[in-house]
């Protein structure tokens, strides 16, 4: 089972950048994540492979 990983940025109180990295419980949908945050831009997907997660993610 796939687990969703949603990445947003954000500025903190004292006016810095922030990354904040968001990852769901296994079985929520991408069209379930959008509903709660509509702002968020990169999906990417943490699928498990023997035993062990791997990252599926866009390459920047």
């Amino acid at each position: 089972m796939t687990r969703r990983v949603v990445e947003t940025n954000g500025i903190s109180l004292d006016r810095e950048r922030l990354q904040v990295i968001v990852i769901y419980e296994e079985g929520i949908s991408k069209q379930d994540i959008r509903k709660e945050n509509p702002f968020s831009k990169k999906h990417s997907v943490l699928y498990n492979a023997s035993g062990a997660y791997e990252f599926k993610g866009l390459a920047n």
